[in-house]
């Protein structure tokens, strides 16, 4: 007797203390499992942010934020912790391809009345059962629904990398804002400088007759224009680069102070190319899930098809019962059952067959989603080159005009010397180069922002 307690107590403690440690174990190390898998997830996923396509813009500053946004991002984590719930939920979708076992313990205690024929009209029961639960899979449902869990993790991954290019895309476009901004605010304020020079040359030559009240207000409305326009970069350039701070999930506080290079040190890529295979524009991630996604749908219709058959479980069950715990694990005590149940639906009121109509619809929806996805990809990819194409155009003319109007100025110049023209004029001119590369530093940032769209058009793959 006392043996046999001593058996079911250590039975007991073996259910209950690893249960108890593993709780613990986990509780512990919980929050730095996360951090530790969230941290591998996204070093892994680095291969993402194309270091060769980066380093051609000759910017280690650049180099430098994109690799920060990267491992600090909050949208990132999002998206990383995404992948790793959906993993899961395929280990789980996975676990129920197999049998379900259930070990367990009852005790009941039965009281009787005493004018029944009972021997005892008090009875125990001891019952120490191991379940078995399986449903067969002979239609593979189970099997279609870890395959769709799957689609689930692939159409993840794919909305990370989309991601992940997404913000590269917007660090990089902020930053090329940000130094452009810093050169319109530099030739701005030299051309506030010069309006300045202006009014007071036009006021001193008011004095001796020599300019109109007229010309006065111009040069005044002149230097208040170009003043507003200093305002109005000056603002913007907080805009782009809190922009940039919160990209890189650093504080706007200190956003003014954010490391930058001059535009005229950040080189355009070179050797670009003119048209892409199909295998390339094939990589982007928006086309491989829509590709997925229709996978998947196909998955849901053969579902809907497999619930017409009917679902087999087989069950089984062995254990111990015993009036007395003294003879609870008795051989005598044991018992053994099996069975195999078939159940299948007669009536649902046409559940089954507006689910199967829904699920095809549903398909076509997704069939048609990409179709037009890929006509989207080709048409981004042949506008990011047509933009880029025009944009380099336009800013190598920019170039040429700013090569001419110096040489213009030069000659300028030799003629104030020689007295043939006043300072005024010079002044005009010296407007007018500052002017156009205020331009040219534009139409070089438009062919940055028209790179990048190129690179987003082929899901980063350049």
């Amino acid at each position: 007797m006392k043996n046999s307690k001593l058996i079911v107590f250590l039975f007991l403690i073996c259910l209950i203390i690893p249960n108890i440690a593993y709780s613990a174990e986990i509780k512990s190390d919980k929050s730095q499992n996360k951090k530790q898998e969230l941290k591998a997830k996204i070093t892994d996923k680095n291969e993402y942010i194309n270091q060769d396509w980066w380093s051609r813009f000759n910017d280690p500053v650049l180099s430098g934020y994109i690799n920060k946004s990267a491992n600090s991002n909050y949208d990132l984590k999002i998206a990383s912790l995404k992948v790793l719930e959906t993993q899961a939920l395929v280990r789980e979708s996975l676990g129920k391809e197999f049998p379900l076992l259930n070990l367990g313990s009852d005790f009941s205690r039965k009281k009787t009345s005493n004018n029944t024929q009972w021997n005892s009209p008090t009875q125990n029961s001891y019952i120490f059962p191991l379940n078995v639960n399986y449903e067969l899979d002979l239609w593979k449902k189970n099997r279609d629904k870890t395959i769709q869990k799957g689609k689930d993790l692939e159409i993840a991954n794919f909305d990370e990398k989309a991601l992940f290019i997404s913000l590269n895309s917007s660090v990089a476009s902020a930053y090329f804002n940000v130094v452009n901004i810093d050169k319109q605010l530099e030739l701005q304020k030299q051309i506030v400088n010069i309006r300045k020079e202006i009014l007071n040359l036009t006021k001193e030559n008011y004095k001796y007759g020599l300019s109109t009240a007229t010309e006065v207000t111009l040069a005044e409305k002149f230097l208040t224009e170009s003043e507003s326009v200093l305002s109005d970069i000056g603002k913007y350039q907080v805009v782009f680069l809190n922009q940039l701070a919160a990209l890189t999930s650093d504080t706007v506080d200190n956003s003014l102070s954010l490391e930058r290079t001059s535009i005229d040190n950040i080189e355009l890529p070179e050797h670009l190319p003119e048209n892409f295979k199909n295998e390339v524009i094939q990589k982007r991630p928006d086309l491989l899930k829509a590709e997925a996604e229709l996978q998947k749908s196909k998955i849901d219709v053969s579902l809907a098809k497999k619930d017409f058959l009917p679902d087999i479980t087989l069950t089984g069950q062995f254990g111990f019962n015993s009036n007395t715990l003294a003879k609870s694990f008795n051989w005598d005590s044991y018992m053994l059952s099996g069975g195999v149940s078939l159940l299948e639906t007669v009536f649902s009121g046409g559940q089954r067959k507006a689910r199967l109509k829904a699920k095809k619809y549903k398909y076509e929806q997704v069939l048609q989603q990409y179709q037009k996805t890929i006509l989207t990809s080709f048409q981004e990819v042949n506008d990011s080159l047509a933009m880029l194409k025009f944009d380099s155009q336009k800013n190598l003319n920019n170039l040429n005009r700013i090569d001419h109007e110096k040489d213009n100025l030069y000659s300028i110049n030799i003629k104030y010397e020689h007295g043939a023209i006043s300072y005024l004029d010079t002044l005009q001119y010296k407007e007018r180069v500052l002017t156009l590369e205020k331009e040219q530093a534009q139409s070089k940032t438009d062919c940055f922002i028209d790179s990048l769209s190129l690179y987003k058009a082929v899901g980063g793959s350049l």
